[in-house]
């Protein structure tokens, strides 16, 4: 018989929720869970609120009704709809791939143009605001109640229940039309424990910052900075750093020196949907604390609290190298990276190469000014031929360095935010690097797919010269280990797209991730980055012998699959209703 936790028997068996159950043998129709609504927002003090689309300020009608227009609201909106990292986080109804506010399979939407935000034709009338994949309602996470409350209305109501902080996510498992959301965005602790031992652990303690679900990489980096350490993080302030990102594997340009965001991962706080509040670590719930670090976020549970590993802050050899755009270039660029890159992993270098925009920007905390310099001189010897502008210099901290990144202060550019984001990715083993013959094949195959693409980027941040740890206690995927970079490619559509126009953006990052896989047999993709269409998913995301971990695992912690998200462990596939807009 499966054993809820006594919260969730108690919360199942009280007034307001066995009222609840009453309501919902009428059928579930809006009517009949309108007073079910009610009770779910007593139950959470109040803290559960109408999923309201970002753009919706701007609009005159939305979802058929006439609405007043809040024209301060709207341009604020206008004014950081496209490209505007934080401000889009701080709305429930915000997120980064703007196809996951919208139903792609029938174009409902409630967009701005993200070529033209102020333009007239997306929003005025008649344009209406349609809920597309939007939640129509979430709960402003505060505690374990509210998450255990959450799980009680999703089995009672059988409402698709989703977990979403900062909406960062290329898949779309953080919305789902017609469903109910836990926001985690606003659980912003940070503790700073200078001799942290996990619970019910005999080890030596370590220095490590305790964060809550809703903190994000700009407030975490700063806040490790100003205690002189340092954390693995992504490449974005605005993405959660507890979230999708960790629980996923979390990959960063200080990985090739100081290995895998899981790799840091020193205890977790979740409530998993049998409705227990648990504690995950080393030495309890070994097998959840497995499945957390690799396994992916949304699915396992939902985590509350996160504690990492901080280290003593270093300072950092930045390589900017540069060079005018052209596909001439690029190849004679890309030539010589790819005949360096296994020395380049080796040698401790993280770092982004965009080739839409001529840019190569290296981190390295291992070598000094006069080595950095000689490791990057050929580089920087032929783009300075091109008539680009390259060079090493020093920061203090990756704080010092973030900060000039953020600031487009560094000839490097984020992946955009407030669009649509067709995005494919793989894994690019050292294998392929080992002769003259694979780099020639690698060099020909990448100059294809990133023709194919409107933005692409190389991503010199895996944990191939990482060795303090071989990540067999964590379930990423063993590739991460083997390959040199990830590559991404995306595009995109425009707002008054057809069901054509985003079949076919999607087609062609199809095409262009197809250079790739047909040359790393064996490889695979990241999860968090990855085609929607990927073939083989569960080997691709995780290899075979950590997917057949990982699935007992979901049925045990997860018996009745409240918690399902697209390619996730346990997927129930596309036929649930929740996957409607996908295409």
């Amino acid at each position: 018989m499966l054993q809820f936790s006594p919260d969730l028997y108690t919360l199942l068996a009280m007034g307001s929720f066995a009222s609840l159950g009453s309501i919902l043998t009428q059928g579930v129709s809006a009517s009949a869970l309108a007073p079910a609504w009610a009770i779910l927002n007593a139950t959470v003090g109040g803290r559960l609120s109408p999923g309201v689309p970002w753009s919706e300020p701007c609009f005159s009608e939305y979802n058929g009704n006439v609405v007043q227009p809040d024209s301060a609201q709207c341009s604020f909106v206008q004014n950081n709809f496209f490209d505007s990292h934080l401000p889009r986080t701080n709305a429930f109804g915000g997120y980064s791939a703007i196809q996951y506010e919208s139903c792609m399979a029938t174009g409902d939407q409630c967009e701005l143009d993200w070529m033209n935000p102020t333009s007239l034709t997306a929003f005025a009338p008649p344009q209406n605001c349609k809920q597309g994949s939007v939640p129509d309602f979430y709960i402003d996470v505060e505690g374990k109640d509210d998450v255990i409350a959450a799980y009680a209305f999703s089995l009672l109501a059988k409402v698709t229940l989703v977990v979403k902080n900062t909406g960062h996510d290329f898949k779309g498992r953080s919305s789902a039309p017609h469903s109910l959301a836990l926001w985690m965005h606003n659980m912003k602790a940070m503790i700073h424990v200078p001799n942290f031992i996990p619970d019910t652990c005999r080890v030596n303690g370590v220095t490590a910052i305790t964060i809550g679900a809703g903190v994000q990489f700009g407030e975490l980096y700063q806040f490790a900075d100003d205690h002189n350490l340092e954390v693995i993080g992504g490449s974005d302030q605005s993405v959660g750093a507890a979230g999708g990102y960790l629980q996923g594997g979390g990959h960063s340009p200080i990985t090739p020196s100081a290995g895998m965001g899981v790799d840091r991962v020193l205890q977790y706080r979740i409530v998993t949907p049998d409705g227990v509040y648990r504690t995950a670590n080393a030495c309890q719930n070994k097998d959840l604390f497995f499945a957390l670090r690799g396994g992916g976020g949304g699915t396992f549970g939902v985590v509350l609290e996160a504690t990492i590993l901080a280290t003593p802050a270093r300072s950092y050899r930045i390589a900017s190298i540069n060079w005018p755009v052209s596909d001439v270039n690029l190849k004679q660029v890309l030539s010589i990276f790819l005949e360096n890159a296994t020395t380049f992993a080796n040698q401790g270098w993280g770092g982004y190469l965009t080739p839409t925009i001529g840019s190569l920007v290296m981190l390295n905390p291992v070598l000094n000014a006069a080595d950095a310099e000689k490791s990057m001189k050929p580089l920087m010897d032929l783009t300075r031929s091109f008539g680009g502008v390259s060079n090493v210099t020093t920061v203090n901290t990756f704080q010092d360095w973030f900060t000039l990144f953020v600031d487009n202060k560094q000839t490097v550019q984020q992946s955009a935010v407030g669009l649509p984001n067709a995005m494919t990715s793989r894994l690019i083993p050292q294998l392929n690097h080992a002769t003259a013959k694979g780099r020639a094949q690698l060099l020909d195959a990448l100059m294809n797919a990133f023709n194919n693409t409107v933005f692409s980027q190389i991503h010199f941040t895996t944990p191939f010269g990482f060795k303090s740890s071989d990540g067999s206690d964590t379930s990423v995927n063993p590739i991460w280990r083997t390959s040199l970079y990830q590559v991404i490619l995306v595009n995109a559509w425009l707002v008054d797209s057809t069901l054509a126009d985003r079949q076919a953006a999607y087609a062609q990052s199809t095409k262009a991730v197809s250079f790739l896989r047909n040359i790393t047999p064996g490889s695979g993709a990241y999860h968090n980055e990855a085609d929607i269409h990927e073939p083989d998913h569960e080997i691709s995301f995780w290899g075979a012998e950590i997917f057949n971990k990982l699935v007992p695992i979901k049925r045990k912690y997860d018996p009745l699959h409240i918690l399902d998200c697209w390619h996730c462990i346990g997927w129930k596939g596309t036929s649930p209703a929740q996957y409607k807009c996908y295409i």
